[in-house]
């Protein structure tokens, strides 16, 4: 039912929107959430699909994983090849080649998370729903949600 590819595609249209951006980006930074599971919590209740509270922290846990063995260390190494060696005059294609290979990992993190949820028992909700409101502040859910229109 979930579709890697498709998420992949949800995800990077949803994000494109930079007030979507913002608020996003202020979750990451401010209140250590994680902008794969946001994304993949709004687009579960696009497909009105509500999950539980356990199943939430089973992807916490999951992106916690990636985030801790892939994604936190190379965006450490890609900070600091922007600060430290900005002057190496082959900055322009290394930098380019970061970005896309942290793309890879953001990617590989969504397919991670998108695996653990089609093992869940997941059933339709004919109410309206919103699995943020499980991880994000009720503010940044309205934020995030004002956001997308």
């Amino acid at each position: 039912m979930l579709s890697p590819d498709s998420f992949w595609r949800y995800a990077c249209d949803v994000y494109r929107n930079e007030q979507v951006q913002q608020v996003l980006l202020e979750c990451q930074d401010l209140h250590g959430k994680n902008v794969n599971l946001c994304l993949l919590l709004d687009y579960l209740t696009t497909h009105s699909i509500q999950l539980t509270k356990q199943q939430v922290q089973a992807l916490v846990a999951c992106a916690a994983d990636t985030d801790k063995t892939l994604l936190h260390p190379y965006r450490t190494t890609r900070q600091q090849v922007k600060k430290h060696f900005d002057d190496y005059p082959e900055y322009a294609t290394l930098r380019k080649s970061l970005l896309s290979t942290e793309l890879e990992l953001e990617k590989l993190q969504q397919h991670r998370l998108i695996e653990l949820a089609s093992g869940f028992d997941l059933k339709p909700c004919d109410q309206q729903i919103s699995n943020l409101e499980l991880y994000l502040p009720k503010q940044l859910v309205t934020r995030f949600e004002h956001a997308k229109t």
